[in-house]
């Protein structure tokens, strides 16, 4: 009978190890998505500025400083 509860310990310690592994791996996604999102908007941000950009990188509707 000790095989058989030996088997039931090695298995609770499997499952507990993987629901601790699996927790683990579900926070380390949020982030990465939360991660990804923000840098999502940062670029969407960027394109933004670039596309109102002329070619020598100044403002395209705004005219340089010295004339």
């Amino acid at each position: 009978m000790s095989s058989d509860q030996e088997r039931f310990n090695d298995l609770e310690a499997r499952i507990a190890y993987l629901e601790r592994h699996l927790e683990q791996q579900d926070r380390e996604m949020l982030k990465q998505a939360e991660r990804l999102a923000l840098l999502t908007r940062e670029l969407t941000s960027l394109k933004g500025r670039v596309q109102g950009m002329d070619d020598k990188g100044m403002p395209a509707q705004e005219k340089p400083p010295h004339y």
